[in-house]
């Protein structure tokens, strides 16, 4: 494992400082050419880091050409002529992968369902592709994305979503680390940015290692509270309005209205729309995303593939106002698009041929129905819970009646039954009372029923006593 040192007190990012310490080891020889690299979430876990802020350093790493990435195998190092001569050989020793404890009842908010994965359709598009000798494909394509992918995400934002946007508007990342990276790049450094508190913790984690200066904003029934917002100097605000995550909070169009305003009020000022888990809604109409609402190009748009199809589709899309269009290009109009051109083109495919509209609508059916028996699940619990942030997402919040949160979830962790609490998404401050998110997604049906009867039972034996 690579002995990298960090020093949290330093100026620089703890990305910058892991790759700075990978490059000098490959720079002097002490990691070898065709060394392999520990995976980011090894290198992450054993640095007590984030896995976003590995992600990072080794993106950089491979831009400037020092380790390369592999499919399905992993990053291993380049070879590097001027530094050849050295040949210093170090004996690579592999540590054995730990095996992670399989917790039987996991009610995890993270993940999709990937037995439903259209595997067949995927493998047929990809194999079209091939066939054909297209070595366009093999190209240097557009900064941005290729044109077609961009159209049909245009198409599909617009019908779905209520999205106004152009195709140039559009911008393909690799994940929402990168588009934030890049978007940090357009905007320039010292932004401050208001985020809801409770967050999601990746997109705080990213905000955080990119450098953004970060107001945590406290939240109400109706979404981030844009009075608190405006006694904060930050001139970006970033939220998840039509379902919060964590809480599940839907930000009805007054609160959207008074955002938009407040964003109006300053030229500088921009709203980050994370239209997080916005395909997922069982009951209603869907809601419209924020940037639809928007008449003064204040809204920057984001959106991933990665709940609605499976995580390792590292395709997301950015829309920014018309307004930053001149700046993206004149910052980022050399650097290359992060997603290979054949996984845009199989996407593509996907999209154009109705083959994601039948696999959302497919997706969408199978987690109503794991929403809707969780549900059951805590209404037969009757007056000792309560449940919240339901009709949409992929996960509801619970408040169980009890006041011993430390023995309940100790004995839950007993019964192999894991749920999440909701005081671990706080930037700062706690709830008033400790609630739970309980996701639904990756549980088996009977796996949910069992499970919550699990819950059931701990509860009536610590309300007993």
């Amino acid at each position: 494992m690579l002995i990298v040192g960090l020093d949290p007190k330093k100026k620089e990012p703890l990305y910058q400082q892991i790759y700075y310490g990978i490059r000098e080891e490959i720079k002097t020889g002490a990691i070898p050419f065709e060394a392999k690299l520990p995976s980011s979430r090894r290198l992450a876990k054993h640095l007590d880091v984030s896995r976003n802020t590995v992600d990072l350093a080794y993106e950089q790493l491979v831009a400037e050409g020092y380790i390369e990435s592999r499919p399905r195998s992993g990053f291993y190092v380049c070879k590097i002529e001027e530094l050849a001569s050295l040949n210093i050989p170090v004996k690579i020793k592999e540590e054995p992968v730990p095996v992670q404890e399989k917790i039987p009842f996991d009610f995890s908010p993270v993940g999709v369902d990937m037995t439903q994965f259209p595997y067949h359709i995927w493998r047929k598009l990809l194999k079209e592709i091939m066939i054909d000798d297209n070595s366009e494909l093999f190209q240097k394509g557009d900064p941005q994305g290729d044109f077609e992918l961009r159209q049909a995400i245009m198409y599909y934002l617009s019908q779905s979503r209520g999205v106004h946007a152009s195709t140039g508007q559009i911008v393909i990342g690799a994940g929402m680390e990168n588009l934030l990276f890049l978007l940090r790049q357009v905007l320039g450094k010292n932004q401050i940015i208001g985020i809801e508190n409770p967050v999601y913790t990746n997109a705080h984690g990213i905000l955080k290692e990119l450098e953004f200066q970060i107001c945590p904003v406290s939240m109400d029934k109706e979404g981030l509270n844009v009075k608190k917002l405006e006694e904060t100097k930050a001139n970006l605000a970033y939220v998840t309005p039509a379902h919060q995550y964590p809480t599940g909070v839907v930000m009805p169009i007054g609160r959207r209205g008074q955002l938009i305003h407040w964003a109006k009020e300053k030229e500088d000022r921009y709203i980050i729309e994370d239209d997080y888990d916005s395909e997922f809604r069982y009951h209603g109409k869907p809601i419209p995303a924020l940037q639809g609402l928007d008449q003064s190009d204040k809204v920057i748009y984001m959106g991933t593939f990665s709940k609605a199809i499976a995580p390792a589709i590292r395709i997301s899309y950015m829309v920014l106002p018309k307004r930053l269009i001149p700046a993206y290009k004149k910052t980022l109009g050399i650097f290359s698009c992060a997603v290979s051109r054949i996984d845009q083109k199989v996407l593509t495919l996907f999209l154009r041929e109705g083959h994601f509209e039948r696999h959302l609508n497919r997706m969408r059916n199978i987690y109503k129905e794991k929403h809707d028996i969780l549900l059951e699940c805590m209404k037969e619990m009757g007056n000792i819970v309560s449940v919240s942030g339901q009709g949409a997402g992929l996960h509801v919040i619970t408040d169980f009646k009890i006041e011993e949160t430390d023995r309940f979830e100790e004995e839950l962790k007993k019964q192999g039954v894991r749920i999440y609490p909701l005081s671990h998404y706080y930037i700062e401050g706690k709830p008033f009372k400790e609630q739970y998110i309980l996701g639904f997604t990756r549980m088996k049906k009977n796996d949910i029923i069992e499970g919550t009867g699990k819950i059931k039972e701990i509860l009536s034996k610590i309300i007993e006593k």
